[in-house]
């Protein structure tokens, strides 16, 4: 019977130390969703994994001549930096009816760096580009950083404000 104790004392303190990630998935990430749009049409989008189970997540952006963001979702567990998520969206043309929006669906690698272990805010900026390019970055921030939204140079300049246009991989 002591041994028992023991074992889930032990078991017990493992749980405290390491946290809920220690019974989360491998290789996903706890964190926000933004959205950055540098095409002309209207994008609406849900994120999955390589399965096809939806993750709960994702949003909507103006086209980029009118500020190509959208709000963020928060929080749920995804894929991180090396992982596969799966991105499917609709495209609606301005002044056009819904009935000609083109849906798209891509398996794309999550990029960026591990997230950093501590105090640090974890999003994810989901980027659609001409021609039905999409990509996804995992950014990892110092939560002090956010405390007056230093600029990073991995938040795109849409957050600001400033219709800057940005190429696929910067």
């Amino acid at each position: 019977m002591n041994h028992l104790k023991r074992i889930l004392t032990s078991f017990s303190l493992l749980l405290v130390a390491t946290g809920c990630s220690a019974l989360g998935q491998q290789g996903y990430v706890d964190v926000s969703v933004r959205t950055a749009n540098y095409t002309e049409m209207s994008v609406d989008y849900i994120l999955y994994d390589q399965s096809g189970k939806n993750l709960g997540m994702g949003g909507r952006a103006n086209p980029f001549s009118k500020g190509g963001t959208g709000g963020s979702s928060c929080c749920a567990m995804l894929p991180g930096p090396g992982e596969t998520i799966r991105v499917s969206w609709d495209e609606i043309p301005p002044g056009r009816s819904k009935g000609t929006t083109r849906h798209y669906t891509r398996d794309v690698v999550v990029i960026g760096p591990p997230p950093i272990p501590h105090d640090a805010y974890d999003y994810m900026i989901t980027r659609f580009f001409p021609n039905q390019q999409v990509e996804v970055e995992l950014v990892s921030e110092p939560e002090e950083s956010l405390e007056n939204w230093a600029p990073s140079p991995r938040r795109d300049q849409l957050f600001y404000g400033r219709r800057v246009m940005r190429q696929i991989g910067e």
